[in-house]
Parts: C-alpha cells; structure tokens; sequence
C-alpha cells in the first residue's frame, strides 16, 4: 500500500503560504475596491494597498515552489494509487489557472481585461482552499490507517 500523507513540516508550510496568500489576495481585493482615504487632492488609495499586493505576491511565488515540489513528490504517488484522482486533477488544474491568470495580471495593459482576470483570479482563489480541504479531508478518510502490531 502506497501512503501519501504529507509530512507534518510540509503541511504546516502549506497552509501558512496559501493562508498568507489568501488572506493576502482578499485584503488586497477588499483595499482596491472599498477604502479610500483622503489625500491632499481628495480621495486616494490605502498606502497599504500596495504593501499588501507585495505580500500577495511573494506568498504567490513561495506556493509556485510548494506546487512544484508537490508535483514531484505526491502528484506521482497519488496518481498510482488512483484515488482522489478527480480531486487531484482538480486542484492542479486550479493552481494552474492562478499562476497563469497572475501572470496575465502583472502583464495585461488592457484594464477592461485585467479587470475580468481579476475577478476571475479572485474567484478561482476564493476556491482553492476549499477544494484543497475536501481533498485533504476526503484523503484521510480513504487512507486506512496501518495495522497495530500485534500483542500491542
């Protein structure tokens, strides 16, 4: 039998960098959308909006290193075993999409398209934790547990 828990260090770091890029990406959202100060010339944006694009970002690229290294440890192991291979498929494809809809943010001129991508981006990313917590949960609940030794 083929165990594909992730080790306790990667999960924790896992979680802190897509939390980071959650909450992040949402503040960000919420910023650039809602709250206004006022300036010398009137209303302008938080000066924190930008800081926290930073932040988004960099937690961006740190979850484009943890896809690779999930896609070289556990991406090969999970598809052996044939389970949660929707689930899988799913999650790969949406943190697929992410990066490529960030790189079309950071590159996209057009603001007619850069404001559909975003919502797109912001929507798929309201999603992902989601779909990697049913993964998650739905993989300990398939995964049975080793048998005790004997005589234990």
């Amino acid at each position: 039998m083929i165990r594909l828990k992730v080790p306790r260090l990667y999960r924790i770091i896992l979680y802190v960098t897509l939390a980071t890029s959650w909450v992040s990406g949402i503040t960000f959202f919420v910023f650039r959308n809602w709250v206004r100060i006022e300036g010398a010339f009137g209303p302008q944006h938080h000066p924190w909006q930008f800081s926290i694009l930073s932040v988004h970002g960099g937690a961006g690229f740190a979850m484009m290193f943890i896809f690779g290294a999930f896609c070289a440890a556990h991406f090969p192991l999970g598809w052996r075993t044939q389970r949660l291979r929707g689930l899988g498929i799913g999650l790969v494809a949406i943190i697929a999409f992410q990066i490529i809809t960030a790189y079309s943010l950071y590159y996209l001129a057009d603001e007619v398209s850069r404001e559909v991508v975003g919502y797109v981006h912001l929507i798929t990313g309201i999603a992902l934790p989601l779909v990697l917590i049913f993964h998650v949960i739905h993989g300990r609940k398939s995964n049975p547990k080793p048998a005790a030794p004997a005589g234990k």
